[in-house]
């Protein structure tokens, strides 16, 4: 029992104190003293000036009372106002900012401040010159890339239209069955073989548009059959004034120009009333007075139109070629159409 009594009074023995009034072990070194001391001065020192610069008005009170005496031992005839005035104006321009001269260090310095916006500004100048000089490089901008380029370009251009040109020339001689046909296409290839060599691409891309017309030409295909619909007219004779001032009478058959499969053809035709062309697939076409007649007497018959065929284009050629027969069982002259009759 006695034995527990004494280690819990060890247990809360308070700490050995030194003669310094601080725990043994935490006594300060006589540096670390030092240390502290020029910190607490430091401090006194800097609050003394602080509130010294606070208490303005009382250092300007002070410094008006050194200079009324200044100038009574020096005989200056000075007024109290004057003074005040002077110590303002000392004051008011005590912390007055004044720029520096002009100095290559100066000048170091405004750059160092300025230092982003300057290698921002000058990035995006190097950024500009490297994006021009690379669209010159492309032949973007005028210069003599671009010159070089568009000089290709229409080299390539021109090219490219003469070998189409020469592609629908083919094509019509393996196509034509007509000799003059054949000869147009050769004379217009001729043409635009000669136009590419001057480096006319006007004339080059008018001359292939020549031939791809040709072409269309050659290829279309259709019959001409007089019309026999039930309830439509077949024929008509037709009373017009020339622009001279002329009557003329005339005879027509209305014909459809139909495919081999019976569908509509639209065909350019020049209306001999106007002299206008009209693309239509259903017009008429003007023939004797004879076979007029004897068409009229086959239909009168049954109402129903027997003889039909008036003619076909035929795939090859431009002509287009009558199978109607006249009295003299030849077939019949092409002679006038016309696109309106009502």
């Amino acid at each position: 029992m006695a034995h527990s009594q004494a280690t819990q009074q060890a247990k809360v023995a308070p700490p050995a104190v030194d003669s310094d009034g601080l725990p043994t072990g935490e006594r300060l070194t006589l540096a670390e003293m030092s240390r502290i001391m020029d910190v607490a001065s430091t401090l006194r020192k800097e609050r003394a000036l602080v509130e010294q610069q606070l208490n303005i008005d009382e250092i300007k009170a002070k410094l008006r009372e050194r200079l009324l005496e200044a100038a009574k031992v020096s005989g200056d005839p000075i007024t109290e106002a004057e003074v005040d005035a002077a110590v303002e104006q000392y004051y008011d321009r005590l912390h007055e900012f004044r720029d520096p001269p002009a100095s290559f260090s100066k000048f170091l310095a405004h750059c160092w401040v300025l230092r982003k916006a300057l290698t921002a500004a000058v990035v995006a100048v190097a950024g500009a010159a490297a994006l021009i000089w690379g669209l010159l490089v492309a032949g973007v901008l005028p210069g003599e890339a671009r010159n070089r380029h568009l000089t290709e370009q229409m080299q390539a251009d021109l090219d490219r239209q003469l070998i189409e040109s020469e592609h629908v020339a083919e094509a019509i001689e393996r196509i034509s069955i007509e000799p003059a046909a054949t000869d147009e296409a050769k004379r217009l290839a001729a043409i635009a073989a000669a136009a590419r060599q001057e480096g006319d691409g006007k004339k080059v891309a008018a001359v292939t548009k020549e031939l791809r017309a040709l072409q269309a030409e050659l290829e279309r295909q259709y019959a001409l059959m007089i019309v026999n619909a039930p309830g439509e007219q077949s024929a008509t004779e037709r009373l017009w004034t020339d622009d001279d001032g002329t009557r003329t009478s005339g005879y027509f058959v209305f014909v459809d120009a139909v495919d081999d499969k019976g569908q509509a053809v639209s065909v350019p035709i020049r209306n001999r009333e106007n002299d206008r062309m009209e693309n239509v697939s259903r017009w008429g076409e003007q023939v004797p007075k004879k076979v007029f007649d004897r068409l009229a007497r086959d239909k009168q018959k049954d109402g129903v139109l027997d003889e039909r065929m008036f003619g076909a284009k035929p795939r090859g050629t431009r002509e287009f070629k009558v199978e109607l027969q006249g009295d003299d069982d030849q077939p019949i002259e092409r002679r006038g159409q016309i696109t309106s009759w009502n």
